[in-house]
């Protein structure tokens, strides 16, 4: 790519000479302080205004914590979460629940009377019945075959028929799991009591007794433990690549900034999303004090734990409409514009997360003289 480069030279107190430096049909471009010689790379005439102007110095390790800041949303842990609707049609006659109550997985939350519970009941009932006939009569059989007294076709066929009898009943079990029914207080004409999926307490409860809820009706009972949270929070593709070192989470919410509170990640995503190019990320956090709720946003810091980490001065980094950048030296008065991902790591300071290795030799002081203008 070819590069325009302002040339800004101090004299007195500053001149400022403009110019493009721009590289045309392969040709060497010279003004009196330097020449582009690539469509990345300067070189310094020896007679240059500039020479004492820029400081250099190598690349090196230091010790350093990196920090994340980004916004969370509370959420339920989907384990410990359920919007519970009627699972089949029927009128509802009975609530066992009020709003703010706990209940145990199993708890019964509301009765309906339905139809089709009945029919579920029936054949579940009758399934068995024939299922146990044709238990005995298989078992008689045997006994006559081992007194030589029934045939050992007899005996098949009360083996097939019990057979299929089994699968009867095995299917009307599968059908009534399906829905959620207990089949040991399974009772024909009885209402269907509807159960909790999960311990928690109560947050929503819109039974109306008398009220006819469809098959696809929305959910009238949300019951949730809060006890712990996930916060699910997204990252930068720049910062990604310092999640997998992050030692400790502090939450602040909107509703009470002066209480910090703690998490843990427990999930990274693996890949961007494509659309924001950012990863998902879900920290846990204890909630037994109730602070947190669901659809609530925080104020997250990620800390990152403290390694060796390339940290440069601010002025070294120059900004340009590809991105930042700086002048990294690559020969005697020859500086090569070097592409650069970093974040702000003090008043005056970057962390550089790529472009960089140790032993490069930059420009610190003075680089503003070598501006890209394009």
């Amino acid at each position: 790519m070819k590069i325009n480069y302002s040339c800004v030279v101090a004299a007195s107190i500053i001149l400022i000479f403009t110019g493009a430096c721009r590289n045309k049909g392969g040709k060497t471009t010279e003004n009196a302080n330097y020449k582009v010689v690539a469509n990345d790379t300067i070189e310094l005439s020896e007679e240059s205004n500039l020479i004492g102007k820029l400081e250099s110095e190598s690349v090196t390790l230091s010790s350093y914590a990196a920090s994340i800041k980004t916004t969370g949303v509370i959420s339920p842990i989907p384990t410990q979460y359920a919007e519970i609707a009627a699972p089949l049609p029927g009128r509802t006659v009975k609530s066992h629940i009020r709003i703010g109550q706990t209940v145990r997985k199993g708890s019964p939350l509301f009765d309906i009377a339905s139809s089709e519970y009945s029919e579920i009941a029936k054949s579940y009932a009758q399934s068995r019945s024939e299922m146990q006939q044709a238990e005995r009569a298989l078992n008689r059989v045997k006994d006559l075959y081992d007194n030589h007294v029934a045939s050992s076709k007899e005996l098949e066929e009360a083996q097939t028929a019990y057979n299929i009898a089994k699968e009867e009943f095995n299917h009307s079990v599968a059908v009534a799991r399906e829905y959620q029914i207990n089949t040991d207080n399974l009772t024909v004409g009885q209402p269907m009591t509807v159960r909790s999926p999960v311990d928690g307490k109560v947050l929503k409860n819109e039974i109306v007794i008398g009220e006819y809820l469809k098959e696809d009706a929305e959910a009238k009972v949300i019951v949730a433990n809060l006890d712990k949270v996930w916060l699910k929070a997204n990252i930068s593709e720049k910062e990604a690549p310092l999640v997998g070192e992050v030692r400790s989470v502090d939450i602040r919410t909107v509703a009470n900034s002066d209480s910090v509170l703690h998490g843990t990640i427990v999930y990274v995503g693996g890949m961007l999303d494509p659309e924001t190019r950012t990863l998902q990320t879900i920290i846990e956090c204890d909630n037994r004090k109730g602070e947190l709720m669901p659809n609530m946003y925080a104020d997250l810091t990620l800390y990152i734990a403290e390694r060796g980490s390339i940290v440069i001065p601010k002025e070294a980094v120059l900004q340009s409409g590809e991105g930042r950048y700086v002048l990294r030296k690559v020969g005697e008065r020859r500086y090569c514009k070097t592409s650069v991902t970093v974040q702000t790591a003090g008043e005056d300071r970057l962390l550089v997360l790529d472009g960089l290795k140790v032993g490069d030799e930059i420009v610190t002081k003075g680089a503003f003289y070598l501006i890209d203008n394009q």
